[in-house]
């Protein structure tokens, strides 16, 4: 399964908050300003939102803004979401359920981005974003690595200190671990360097199977644990292959990775097919491959509406919240984990 990799918390993650993705295999990325760095997305692709940079570090801003945050946000989740739609409707549609959705959820993430200490977005910076990643094409968009220049923030927190946006630091890359909604302002791995994911790595390297930072395979081209392929490829038998969406050709022994996630696909047989996708309610985890909309979470073979912000949450019993929210507190109540309380 291949997850998407230009998100706003991935691009600020991503600033792609800017929203989660899922795609293939792990990789992630997102839109713009809501999270950059590594503690947004994922390795590669837009599963989220956000208004810019998840790697790297070399824009940064420079003089005041003249664009407000509240407008450069409400560009960001109209542009990153209609994107979105056009690119992958299946993840628009599973992760928020509908284009509204999208938009208004980006907002929350994108905001707090733009206002964390030390940040260098600001509206005028995330303007420039929206535009970079509005020209990009749809495969450039879900799997590309790096992210377009414009989206490439770096701020003024130092290194080793914490942060929760890449944005935020001089390096540009807020690396956690382990789930942490927190993490450390680090320097993205060269070539050789040790590496989790692929967001460790600087520029267009991947993360390799034996953990170190390598620059990657291109399709039809080898690939192995020291080899990885590029973004929003998968290696199989060897080769680099792009997966297909619905009604391609896949073999069920390569465990579903010829078949694009992204695009609602899972093989069948030999065949990509299209996952169903049940709303809140509905069953799910039957013998059908089955994903909930608008991140309702499939528990006891029901698909469980994600909580609203403030609401009480309990992940235990299936009850989650709506992203970028997260189950915070000893009440355990959806709420967004702020920038400023990473300290």
């Amino acid at each position: 399964m291949r997850v998407l990799a230009f998100s706003f918390l991935t691009a600020l993650a991503a600033i792609a908050a800017l929203a989660s993705a899922c795609a293939n295999g792990g990789s992630g990325a997102g839109g713009g300003a809501g999270d950059d760095g590594g503690s947004e997305a994922s390795d590669a692709r837009p599963k989220g939102d956000a208004p810019a940079g998840e790697a790297g570090g070399e824009a940064g801003a420079e003089g005041g803004s003249g664009t407000s945050a509240a407008k450069a946000c409400a560009d960001n989740a109209a542009s990153y979401c209609t994107q979105l739609q056009t690119c992958a409707p299946f993840l628009l549609q599973t992760q928020y359920g509908d284009l509204l959705t999208c938009e208004s959820r980006q907002a929350p993430g994108c905001l707090d981005a733009l206002a964390a200490p030390g940040t260098g977005w600001t509206g005028d910076v995330l303007e420039a974003c929206i535009t970079a990643r509005t020209a990009l094409a749809c495969e450039a968009f879900l799997y590309g690595k790096p992210q377009p220049k414009a989206c490439i923030v770096t701020g003024q927190i130092a290194t080793s200190e914490a942060c929760r946006y890449g944005s935020q630091c001089g390096t540009g890359y807020c690396r956690t671990t382990g789930g942490a909604l927190c993490g450390n302002c680090v320097t993205l791995g060269a070539t050789g360097a040790p590496c989790t994911t692929s967001s460790d790595c600087d520029g267009n390297l991947m993360c390799a199977g034996v953990g170190t930072c390598q620059p990657p395979s291109s399709a039809t081209s080898p690939c192995n644990s020291t080899l990885p392929c590029a973004q929003g490829l998968a290696c199989i038998g060897g080769v680099c292959v792009m997966p297909g969406g619905v009604g391609a050709t896949c073999s069920s022994k390569n465990n579903g990775a010829d078949c694009d996630y992204n695009l609602g696909a899972y093989c069948s047989g030999t065949t990509c097919a299209a996952y169903t996708v049940a709303q809140a309610g509905d069953t799910c985890g039957g013998a059908t491959p089955t994903v909930c909309a608008g991140s309702a979470t499939c528990f006891q073979s029901l698909c469980v509406s994600p909580a609203a912000d403030g609401a009480t949450c309990s992940p235990a019993s299936g009850l989650n919240c709506l992203p970028p929210s997260t189950c915070n507190g000893d009440a355990g109540t959806c709420s967004l984990y702020s920038a400023t309380e990473c300290k």
